[in-house]
């Protein structure tokens, strides 16, 4: 890979983004424009912070978080791609696919206007990838930083065979703490409870979610938008999604929580999982030659 200096000569845009060595002394892109700042890793080309003007992080990092080439890191947004969840067909596989454990390509950084700034990151077949899933790809994520956020992901088959993936846009929001926050947008909506190892057809009350336990909830037909609302930190979170419709709701809570590698004590208290996804029967077909996207935005506004 190209140094830091060799990567600015590059990329980096003045008044937009920068690469900086960053935690792990992994590749870093730093965004500043006049609308918000983020940070967003070359490892997994995963997110890991998003401050629009005038709010406190809005994006959930562990502070145990080794950033590790190979190791997935906890919290901020990961890619999990091109399988979500377990593999269907070996459960031994890596959980959520092997692109939020690899180094990605920076492509591309493009200012749009003084308050707007595009991140494309690119993966393709190296190596490792095509021992786990032997196909020819090219993987885009595109990040868009304004006073909103938004991650696009971009699958374009270039093998002469046609494959399947199933994804998901893994956002860990920070909340100031989860027995206060509701969810809006799931009601009545069915879902797989996936609590314990459970698969469990349920269906959502006709009213806002709470979080009091552990819940992993994969919502089917869920075309949003949904709304995350934070009432002691004062803001709420708009979710909208584009060529998806399933979605997941995740706490692990305390006793789960113990399990999970990179995850302190009580985190489980300041994060929530919304995540946009193509799960289950939402997985799609792409033919070769062919591109699937996959969107999410992310709106912020002041709760009274």
């Amino acid at each position: 890979m190209a140094t830091i200096a060799e990567l600015n000569k590059l990329f980096a845009v003045e008044n937009h983004a920068k690469i900086v060595s960053g935690k792990g002394r992994l590749p870093t892109v730093k965004v500043k424009n006049q609308a918000a700042e983020a940070t967003i890793s070359f490892l997994g080309a995963q997110l890991i912070s998003f401050i629009p003007n005038g709010f406190t992080e809005t994006i959930w990092l562990s502070k145990a978080s080794k950033f590790v080439d190979g190791n997935p890191i906890r919290g901020g947004i990961p890619i999990c791609w091109p399988w979500f969840g377990k593999n269907q067909d070996d459960p031994n596989l890596p959980m959520h696919g092997f692109a939020r454990h690899t180094l990605w390509d920076l492509e591309n950084i493009s200012p749009i206007d003084d308050k707007t700034t595009m991140v494309i990151f690119v993966l393709k077949p190296n190596k490792e990838s095509c021992k786990l899933w032997n196909y020819d790809f090219t993987l885009r994520a595109i990040f868009t930083i304004s006073d909103t956020l938004e991650v696009e992901l971009v699958t374009t088959n270039k093998d002469s065979k046609p494959f399947t993936i199933s994804q998901g846009i893994h956002t860990y929001f920070k909340v100031d703490n989860i027995a206060n926050i509701s969810i809006d947008g799931f009601q009545k909506l069915k879902y797989f409870d996936k609590v314990g190892g459970a698969n469990d057809i349920k269906k959502q009350k006709d009213e806002p979610i709470v979080v009091n336990q552990e819940i992993d909830a994969v919502f089917l037909n869920a075309k949003g938008p949904f709304t995350v609302s934070d009432p002691i930190a004062k803001r709420t979170i708009t979710i909208t999604n584009k060529g998806s419709n399933s979605a997941v709701v995740w706490n692990p809570w305390k006793e789960r929580s113990k399990k999970l590698s990179e995850y302190t004590p009580h985190s489980y208290k300041t994060m929530i999982c919304v995540e946009t996804c193509n799960a289950l029967d939402d997985a799609r077909g792409v033919k070769p030659g062919q591109s699937h996207s996959i969107k999410a935005s992310y709106s912020f506004d002041k709760l009274n």
